[in-house]
């Protein structure tokens, strides 16, 4: 016979045992209050009226959200055109072309001949160049020829019979070329699909593309909500993410080209454990991404900029690649690309910027074409041993919006959704449990380089330990991040960091005033030392007004930070600061930059960084001497 004691003490334990049990899920997530939880699932329900994005010891973020506004451009209506060729692959190495005559009639009702060509990097000192094509011999076909698939680029004109050198109608194609490798076979691999939209903030996302965020919220996507730039521009941002660097250390080592830096991305990792890469941008004529530096070899198995360099041109808010808009041709070949290579092992990351970079361009357009994008990967099995980041670099960095106080958070926080594979989830439930929690985590870019490598590391593929070695605190998203964690331990610089709220402050006040007099004198001291083309000058620009003025306390630093957004003329340039008091002194932290729309009054700078610090002007009875 038991004692009452022991049975006392049994019981309390079960009731222990039982309370852990039943409460585990709803650990702390990142709010005071446990946030409900669905144990079925392993999904958290947020309804986005929280007053913080995230909230723990470490890191508050105001959900701003709740108070911004949006505003797309208006618009234009144009299309691509419409497209009457269609090439079809019915073999790994052979095409059949097909025409759509109903369609064609849209371009002419006269007699017409159409030929192909198949397009390839050019030859430079017997080595591929992909700065430039060469273009096979236009080839004549008529509706169901069949040809032989040499390259993965193919373009097609179609002229008038009667009027040989009148064309009609022109295209550009990407058709996958399977490449056939002897390691590819490895059932306990994981797929990578990262899929990145330029200048995509969280809110930005859920408010220009609902379709997309209802498809995934349906369909159990995770959403981090802590998700924070590390640097300015999209280059820190997406290299930091692929090689785990700080960005003065890959500009170092990419000068003057992509090609001298390729092994530090974590493609090359990925195609060493034998498999096959992919990537394409498109938007080429801009300075963005890998736009800037260039590659001149394909730094990947499978590479898409032969496609756009047949040709992009603006219509209305689209950027078409002939009579496709050049992101759909992305989505296009990423389908294909995953398909093929589904039950193998792939890395493919793919990165569009023509439906959201710019200010007239609008992410609506695109929105049903990506969950029709994320359906085809669906129905095919792709999502079974696939991970998909869709994500960006950074929020909108000028126009309108930047005039608000949310903007200051919207800039810094860019969209990450995550699908996890379902065997994924059942083979590995506490990584699983983790990347749920860490949904409400201060998380960067390096963290997701680690992920990455973690998922060399769970495909079976033998590995040396793997540190983000500009980030030492840093994790794979497979592992708790810790509820303490900030900035500094992120590797977040007080820049960019958005673990805080802020107040307004009077524009009267004393420290406010001196800031806006320190941000004024160092925008005219940096205009009076920039070099311009013969027979120009930037004009020294005065305070015209002060936008906005907000301010934080950081105690752990010992430092308060004031935020400042001013208008300086001629030429209504506006550009926000940061300005830390510490010890008594004011300080502005770089980079201080314009918010403003892209500045065209500055293109007499020699240096392209230099263009939103100048406006530039004639000198006068100045003479360009030849």
């Amino acid at each position: 016979m038991y004692s009452a004691k022991i049975v006392k003490t049994i019981l309390m334990a079960f009731l222990l045992v039982l309370t852990v049990y039943k409460i585990y899920p709803n650990v702390y997530y990142g709010n005071n209050d446990l946030i409900k939880y669905n144990q079925e699932r392993l999904i958290q329900v947020y309804n986005g009226s929280e007053d913080y994005l995230i909230k723990t010891p470490g890191c508050n973020i105001p959900n701003y959200v709740k108070t911004m506004k949006f505003k797309e451009a208006n618009l234009a209506h144009k299309t691509c055109g419409v497209r009457a060729v269609f090439i079809k692959k019915i073999l790994n190495s052979q095409i059949v072309f097909i025409i759509d005559n109903t369609k064609m009639m849209k371009y002419t009702r006269k007699k017409y001949s159409c030929c192909y060509q198949f397009v390839s990097p050019s030859i430079s000192l017997g080595k591929k160049d992909y700065t430039s094509l060469r273009y096979s011999k236009c080839e004549d076909f008529i509706n169901s020829t069949k040809t032989e698939l040499i390259d993965e680029i193919i373009t097609i004109t179609c002229t008038l019979t009667a009027a040989r050198k009148s064309v009609i109608y022109k295209d550009a194609y990407a058709i996958l070329k399977t490449h056939k490798r002897k390691d590819l076979k490895n059932e306990n691999s994981w797929n990578v699909l990262i899929l990145g939209m330029d200048t995509m903030s969280r809110a930005r996302t859920y408010n220009s593309m609902p379709k997309t965020t209802d498809y995934m919220l349906k369909h159990n996507w995770l959403d981090y909500r802590g998700y924070q730039k590390v640097g300015y521009n999209t280059f820190p941002n997406v290299m930091s993410l692929l090689t785990g660097e700080n960005t003065s250390k890959v500009y170092k080592a990419c000068v003057p080209t992509m090609d001298n830096c390729n092994h530090m991305i974590i493609w090359s990792e990925f195609q060493k454990a034998g498999y096959v890469t992919a990537t394409g941008e498109d938007y080429l004529s801009l300075p963005d991404t890998f736009g800037k530096l260039k590659y001149k070899s394909s730094p990947t198995d499978h590479y898409l900029r032969p496609l756009f360099l047949t040709g992009e041109d603006s219509r209305g808010n689209l950027v078409c690649t002939k009579k496709m808009s050049s992101t759909n041709h992305i989505l296009d070949y990423a389908t294909s690309f995953a398909d093929t290579y589904k039950d193998d092992k792939f890395f493919g990351m793919f990165w569009f910027n023509s439906y959201s970079h710019n200010l007239v361009n609008v992410p609506q357009l695109i929105d049903h074409d990506i969950v029709k994008f994320f359906n085809n990967l669906h129905d095919s099995g792709v999502l079974n041993r696939t991970f998909i980041f869709f994500l960006s670099d950074h929020g909108m960095r000028y126009g309108d919006s930047r005039k608000l106080y949310e903007s200051y958070y919207e800039e810094r926080l860019p969209m990450l959704f995550l699908w996890v594979p379902y065997d994924f989830r059942r083979m590995y439930i506490n990584e699983y449990k983790n990347l749920i929690i860490n949904q409400n985590r201060l998380i960067t870019p390096y963290d997701l380089h680690l992920t990455l490598w973690d998922i060399i590391v769970k495909s079976k593929i033998l590995v040396n330990k793997i540190n983000a070695e500009d980030c030492p605190y840093c994790e794979s998203i497979f592992k708790e991040i810790s509820p303490y964690r900030n900035c500094t331990d992120a590797y977040v610089d007080e820049k960019w960091c958005t673990c805080h709220g802020m107040t307004s402050v009077d524009h009267k006040d004393i420290d406010a005033h001196q800031t806006v007099e320190l941000v004024v004198n160092y925008l005219q001291d940096k205009m009076k030392n920039i070099k311009t083309t013969p027979c120009m000058k930037c004009i020294v620009l005065n305070l015209k007004k002060v936008l906005r003025i907000h301010t934080y306390r950081d105690e752990s630093l010992k430092s308060t930070y004031y935020i400042l957004a001013i208008v300086m003329t001629p030429g209504d340039v506006a550009y926000e600061a940061t300005i830390v008091k510490r010890n008594g002194q004011l300080n502005i932290i770089n980079p201080t930059y314009t918010i403003s729309p892209y500045n065209i009054r500055g293109s007499c700078v020699v240096e392209p960084n230099h263009r939103s610090y100048c406006v530039c002007e004639k000198i006068a009875k100045c003479k360009i001497k030849h």
